[in-house]
């Protein structure tokens, strides 16, 4: 059954004179018959389009129009984001490869220069033996770079405690020294005034 068909049975009609039952078979046939190419869906889609507002449609439209237009915004400005963000990684990762390769560059030199300078050390310690251990004997202790205030408190801690400790061992050492030649001066007169 079709939804008008059911509409017209349902409703109450005037029959006039010139009204046959056969012409109301007729006309329902008909009508019916239009509705046979669509749909059970679009047919009570139709049906209900008589029912809804068509103010609240049109806003309903406005607003999806509204929301359309905002979305197609959004995805070309994300577009465009994307396509500027692939060129700039692109020029990052060259500029990178480019830094990478310079750096490599750098410390195969770098390797290279200090090799040459062990070599020079040791053949100036084999040549000038004396000469190389005087040069060398106060630096005994790497200078590098220093990372921050700490590490130059520590250094100079340790600094000077080794020069107190060679100065006690320095006054020490004079202390002996002097001790040996009292003692030494002490044997001699005592063994001179035995003679």
């Amino acid at each position: 059954y079709c939804l008008i068909h059911f509409y017209k049975r349902n409703n109450v009609k005037e029959v006039g004179m010139n009204d046959s039952p056969e012409s109301e078979v007729a006309a329902s046939w008909l009508e019916c018959s239009i509705y046979q190419n669509y749909t059970a869906s679009e047919v009570l889609v139709q049906g209900l389009a008589g029912v809804v507002n068509q103010k609240d449609v049109e806003l309903i439209v406005r607003a999806q129009k509204k929301m359309l237009q905002r979305f197609e915004k959004t995805n070309e400005m994300l577009t465009n984001v994307n396509s500027l963000s692939a060129t700039r990684l692109e020029r990052a990762q060259q500029d990178f490869k480019k830094h990478s390769q310079v750096v490599d560059g750098m410390k195969k030199d770098l390797e290279y220069i200090f090799k040459k300078i062990r070599q020079i050390k040791g053949k100036l310690s084999a040549q000038y033996p004396e000469a190389y251990s005087l040069a060398t004997q106060g630096k005994s202790e790497i200078v590098g770079e220093e990372d921050d205030e700490y590490d130059v408190m520590i250094r100079e801690k340790k600094i000077a405690a080794a020069k107190a400790a060679s100065a006690t061992a320095d006054t020490s050492t004079e202390d002996t020294r002097a001790a040996d030649k009292a003692t030494a001066a002490s044997s001699s007169s005592a063994e001179a005034a035995l003679k």
